[in-house]
């Protein structure tokens, strides 16, 4: 069996969407899989595969008069202590908060479509590797579903589409630009979609949704643990800290910014130092701002590999916190968090703040796994009983580790995926 991969990332641990694909993908051999990705990053070492990778910067080049873009990935390439970005300068370019415009986004899907990103390195690189089914993450941008329509319209390879968030099923957008993308991409998605052999989907809400519309036959494969072994952590009778790992936009640093104030009135109330550290790479100072607002707060920086895994031994609780606000909603509606799995699986216990209608929320209080509190005039009782009840905290992280082992095992969850590949090759 040859898998070639599609997507924005490479297999690699620096970000949710290439710690999933390393989870997902954990069971299989190298020789397996390739990759066809798009971000000016690297995978892991300890990942490597066969990749090849065409940048934004080098499709815009491509109109300046050069003539080849793209190739492969070399081993010697990838360096141990290299950051999530080949050249850390372009952080801030992808971290723009307004290339989330519809206008960039079209601007963006047009360059890619006159570009020569499917070249002679390229289909010399298709020719060595002769994959047999490809495996595509989509996401915003059109110009990637176009890029594995074709390709599986040339080669004659079948479509095996991975969604873990919807980007269909929204409301649509205000403005001129928005909107036109907003639709676009919606004919994109069905056009994928009616030409896929199957469809894999993280949550069984995007199971219902995906499936009754689009008629494909459709698994939910949850994201497995990224962790190597369970961290087996002392639980701490007397927690002063509560820990939150990941990405904080969406409207997620306001849901923070609460549970610091809400830890700064309780400190206040009750003579207590309770911390809230966030580990994220986030380098917006408005959002940073806003969450440095609460005294409570500190902002530890982005961890991972074994910094992240010596992290996690050090916390006491863990946290995941979703916005409330109706677009945020819209967004993560039918999502269930990267880090969920993780948090599961590491025997500690966990405080869930977000909405009851989303799947994450509802993923947590289905399997009675976290503290969950779905209003904002219940977080203070909810931080205080957390704090204070061991039992309690032992409770939820021995539910926490029963869930994680029967719905987020990488081994377990790795092994369907390759079913789902073998039936689909036939």
């Amino acid at each position: 069996m040859k898998v070639l991969i599609i997507s924005h990332q490479p297999m690699t641990m620096q970000n949710n969407m290439g710690k999933t694909f390393c989870s997902l993908l954990s069971e299989f051999d190298a020789e397996e899989l390739c990759q066809f990705y798009i971000y000016p990053a690297f995978p892991d070492g300890k990942y490597y595969t066969s990749f090849y990778r065409v940048t934004d910067k080098e499709v815009l080049r491509s109109y300046l008069g050069r003539r080849y873009i793209g190739g492969e990935v070399c081993a010697e390439d990838i360096r141990p202590e290299q950051g999530a970005y080949e050249d850390e300068s372009d952080r801030a370019f992808y971290r723009n908060r307004k290339n989330k415009s519809g206008l960039r986004r079209l601007l963006r899907d047009c360059m890619w479509q006159f570009s020569p990103w499917c070249g002679k390195r390229l289909k010399s690189w298709l020719i060595k590797e002769r994959p047999e089914c490809i495996f595509v993450a989509p996401g915003t941008a059109k110009f990637i579903y176009n890029i594995a329509l074709r390709l599986s319209k040339k080669y004659s390879i079948p479509l095996v589409t991975y969604i873990c968030d919807d980007y269909y099923f929204l409301n649509r957008p205000r403005g001129f630009a928005n909107r036109l993308q907003f639709i676009l991409l919606r004919r994109k998605i069905r056009q994928l979609l009616e030409n896929s052999s199957h469809l894999v989907v993280i949550s069984e809400e995007l199971r219902q949704a995906y499936a009754g519309t689009f008629g494909v036959e459709t698994t939910v494969i949850m994201t497995g643990t990224t962790l190597s072994t369970p961290l087996r952590p002392a639980q701490t009778e007397l927690p002063q800290k509560i820990s939150y790992f990941g990405n904080v936009r969406c409207n997620r640093f306001r849901s923070l910014a609460e549970i610091g104030l809400a830890l700064d009135s309780i400190n206040r109330d009750s003579d207590t130092k309770y911390r809230l550290c966030i580990y994220t790479a986030e380098k917006d100072p408005e959002i940073l701002a806003e969450l440095e607002r609460a005294e409570s707060v500190s902002l530890c920086g982005f961890v991972s590999g074994d910094a992240f895994d010596a992290a996690m031994r050090d916390a006491q609780i863990l946290l995941h916190a979703e916005a409330f606000d109706a677009a945020s909603v819209d967004t993560v509606k039918y999502s269930v968090s990267t880090k969920i799995a993780d948090g599961l699986a590491s025997g500690l216990p966990l405080f869930a703040y977000g909405p009851e209608s989303i799947a994450s929320m509802q993923h947590l209080i289905r399997n009675e796994c976290a503290l969950a509190v779905t209003e904002p005039d219940d977080l203070i009782p909810a931080l205080c009983r957390i704090f204070s009840n061991g039992e309690l905290r032992r409770q939820i992280a021995a539910r926490a580790q029963t869930t994680a082992k029967e719905l987020h095992d990488r081994k377990t969850n790795s092994e369907k995926l390759r079913r789902v590949f073998e039936k689909t090759i036939g």
